[in-house]
C-alpha cells in the first residue's frame, strides 16, 4: 500500500512538473520581450541622459557668447556718442567689425513700442519688438530699471541676453542677441552674432550624433525620435517675421531631434500624450513600412520647469521585432533545454527525498515512543517505590506513636497521603501517554518549586483519534511554556493547572498560570512561529507554534484568554470519538 502511496505522489509531482514547465516556456517568452522593452527604456534613458549634458554644455557655451557680448556691449559704449541720433549706421558698421561681432543695434522707445533706430544691418532699422512676447517685457525692465527679473535668459548686470532663436528679420539665420543698458545713453545697445560656434558644436556632438551612434552600435535599433509634449501632434505653430518670411520657432518644432520615418500618427500621438501625463513609459508592436516594430514612448519633463528654455519631450525608441524574435527564439531552444535537464535532475532529487523524509519520520516516531516508554516506566517505577517503602512508613509511623510524638506523626502522615493522592491521580488517568506525560511534568515541578495541579481523569473505553505521540507534543508544550512563566513569580505564587474533560464530543484540555496580563497584540501574535514573549535565548519561540499545527492537523481549536485575575489559559478542543463512556 505504501508502494502505490509513492507511486501516486511521484505521477502526480511529474504532472506538476510538467505543468509547471508549461507555464515556465510562455512566462519566459513575456519576460524575453519585457526584457527587450527594458532595453529600449533603458537606451531612452541613455539617450536623455546625453541630451541633459548636452545642454548642459551648450548653455555654457551659450552663456560665454552672451558674456563676450556684454563685453563688447560695454567697449561699444565708450566709442559711440550717448545719443543715438548722433551715431551713424556706418559707425556701427566699423565698429562690428573692429569688436568681432556680427552687427550692433541701436533700440529706443517710441510710444508703446521699442524700435532699431540705428543699426549696422540694414533689415533692422525701424524693427518693432512690440509682438515679442517676454523678449519685450525684458527690454521694458531694463529700460526702466536697468535690471531684469523675468525667469527667461541670461542676466548680468546692466545687461539681459535671450536664447538662441531664428532672427525675426531673417529667419535663416539662429542668432545670438545681447542687451546693455545703464542709464548714460537714451538707446539699448545690441550687438549680437550669427551662432556659428554653438552650430558648429551642434553638428559635432548635438543630439543627432548621439543617436546615431545609439544606433550604430545596436543595429536592432531603427530609429530613435525626440517628440515636443508641446506642439507633436497639434497644428504646426508658423510665425511670420518682419521681413514677410514664415517660420517655425526653436521651441515649436514637433520632432525635436531625430526622425520619426517609421509613423504610426494616430498612436504615436496617443502614445507621447499618455506617457507624458502618466509619467510611464507606453510601448505597442506594429507593422510600419513592411517591418514589425516595437515601439516604446519615454517621457521626459521640464527640469527647469521653464518650459521656454526647456522643452518637455518625449523619447520614442523603435526596435526591429524581427531581431527580437531571432533572439527570442534561441533563449527559448536554450531554456527549453534547461528545462529538460532540471527535471530530470527534480525527478531524481525529488526521489531521494522522499527517502530522507521517511527514513527523518519512522526516526522520529521510534525516538518519541522510546521516550514515551521511558516516561511509563518511570512512572510505574515510582509505584513500585512507594510499594517498597510501604513497610518503611508503617514503622515509622508505629515510632511516633510508641514516643507519643503526635504532632510529628500528624505532619508525616499528612505528606505521605500527598504523595499517595498524587500517584492515585496519575494511576487514574484512563491513557498511558497522557499519565506518563502528566508523570514527567510532576517531577520537573518539583525541581523548579512549582505548585503542579492536574485533574485529568479519562475513564471508560474510548479512542481519542489523537496519536500518543501529538498528545504529549500537545500537553508538553502548553506545560512547558505555563513553567517558563510562572518561574519568574515568587515561590509562593507559582502554580499551573492542567484540566482534561469531554464536551460536546470534543477532548478539551485547558492549562492555567498566574503571571503578566498578555496585550491583544501578544495574543494575536503568540502562534506565529519565532515569536516568543520570553527575553531569554534560549527560546526559539516554536513551542505554541507547533502545537497550533498539531492541533489543527486535528480539525480542533487553540485559544488564548488572558486577565489580571484569572490569568492566562489556553484552552485547546479536539473532535474525538469515544465507546462505551461511563461516568
Amino acid at each position: 500500500m505504501k508502494s502505490h502511496s509513492f507511486y501516486i505522489v511521484f505521477a502526480c509531482v511529474v504532472l506538476m512538473l510538467g505543468f509547471n514547465n508549461v507555464i515556465y516556456y510562455f512566462t519566459t517568452k513575456e519576460l524575453i520581450v519585457g526584457h527587450v522593452e527594458d532595453q529600449s527604456l533603458l537606451t531612452a534613458y541613455n539617450l536623455r541622459n546625453a541630451v541633459d549634458r548636452y545642454k548642459k554644455s551648450e548653455q555654457y557655451v551659450e552663456d560665454m557668447i552672451g558674456q563676450q557680448l556684454r563685453i563688447a556691449a560695454v567697449a561699444a559704449i565708450d566709442r559711440l556718442d550717448p545719443k543715438a541720433a548722433n551715431v551713424t549706421n556706418e559707425q556701427l558698421k566699423q565698429l562690428s567689425m573692429e569688436l568681432g561681432v556680427s552687427h550692433i543695434t541701436l533700440l529706443q522707445p517710441q510710444g508703446d513700442d521699442i524700435v532699431g533706430v540705428r543699426s549696422s544691418d540694414p533689415a533692422e532699422i525701424n524693427m518693432s519688438t512690440k509682438k515679442w512676447g517676454y523678449w519685450f517685457s525684458a527690454f521694458r525692465q531694463l529700460w526702466s530699471n536697468r535690471e531684469v527679473t523675468i525667469p527667461e535668459g541670461q542676466k548680468l548686470l546692466n545687461y539681459w541676453s535671450g536664447p538662441i532663436g531664428y532672427a525675426d528679420t531673417d529667419p535663416s539665420k539662429i542668432d545670438k542677441w545681447g542687451y546693455y543698458y545703464d542709464g548714460s545713453t537714451d538707446y539699448i545697445i545690441n550687438p549680437y552674432v550669427e551662432d556659428v560656434q554653438i552650430k558648429q558644436y551642434d553638428r559635432l556632438a548635438g543630439p543627432d550624433v548621439i543617436l546615431n551612434k545609439m544606433i550604430e552600435v545596436n543595429p536592432s535599433i531603427l530609429e530613435l525620435t525626440g517628440f515636443n509634449y508641446n506642439t507633436f501632434g497639434n497644428p504646426l505653430k508658423v510665425s511670420k517675421s518682419q521681413s514677410g518670411d514664415y517660420f517655425v520657432a526653436l521651441p515649436n518644432r514637433p520632432i525635436l531631434f531625430g526622425t520619426n520615418q517609421y509613423s504610426d500618427p494616430e498612436r504615436d500621438l496617443k502614445s507621447v500624450k499618455l506617457a507624458f501625463d502618466s509619467e510611464k513609459p507606453i510601448t505597442y508592436t506594429a507593422v510600419v513600412n513592411s517591418h514589425k516594430i516595437l515601439k516604446s514612448f519615454i517621457p521626459v519633463p521640464s527640469r527647469s520647469g521653464n518650459p521656454q528654455a526647456d522643452v518637455p519631450y518625449v523619447i520614442g525608441v523603435v526596435f526591429d521585432y524581427n531581431t527580437i524574435q531571432e533572439e527570442l527564439n534561441d533563449q527559448i531552444r536554450s531554456i527549453i533545454n534547461r528545462i529538460a535537464i532540471m527535471t530530470g535532475l527534480s525527478l531524481i532529487f525529488l526521489v531521494i527525498v522522499f527517502r530522507m523524509i521517511k527514513r527523518n519520520k519512522d526516526e522520529a516516531v521510534r525516538v518519541t515512543q522510546e521516550a514515551y516508554i521511558d516516561e511509563v516506566n518511570d512512572m510505574f517505577t515510582t509505584i513500585r517505590g512507594q510499594r517498597h517503602d510501604f513497610l518503611n512508613h508503617v514503622q515509622t509511623i508505629h515510632t511516633f506513636l510508641q514516643l507519643k510524638k503526635y504532632e510529628d506523626l500528624h505532619r508525616y502522615t499528612g505528606e505521605l497521603l500527598g504523595e499517595i493522592r498524587q500517584t492515585n491521580d496519575i494511576i487514574q488517568i484512563g491513557h498511558p501517554a497522557v499519565a506518563a506525560i502528566v508523570q514527567s511534568k510532576v517531577v520537573i515541578a518539583m525541581d523548579k518549586k512549582i505548585d503542579f495541579r492536574h485533574d485529568f481523569l479519562l475513564t471508560g473505553n474510548f479512542n481519542l483519534g489523537v496519536t500518543s505521540v501529538d498528545i504529549v507534543i500537545i500537553i508538553g508544550n502548553l506545560v512547558d511554556n505555563a513553567f517558563d512563566e510562572v518561574v519568574q513569580l515568587p515561590v509562593h505564587e507559582r502554580w499551573v493547572e492542567l484540566c482534561g474533560s469531554y464536551h460536546a464530543g470534543n477532548l478539551v484540555i485547558s492549562v492555567r498560570n498566574p503571571g503578566r496580563t498578555l496585550s491583544d497584540e501578544e495574543k494575536a501574535k503568540i502562534f506565529t512561529p519565532g515569536y516568543s514573549t520570553k527575553k531569554t535565548a534560549d527560546h526559539s519561540g516554536l513551542g505554541l507554534a507547533v502545537t497550533k499545527k498539531r492541533v489543527g492537523y486535528y480539525k480542533g481549536t487553540i485559544t488564548v484568554e488572558s486577565d489580571q485575575e484569572q490569568g492566562t489559559v489556553f484552552i485547546v478542543s479536539i473532535p474525538l470519538q469515544r465507546f462505551g463512556k461511563t461516568s
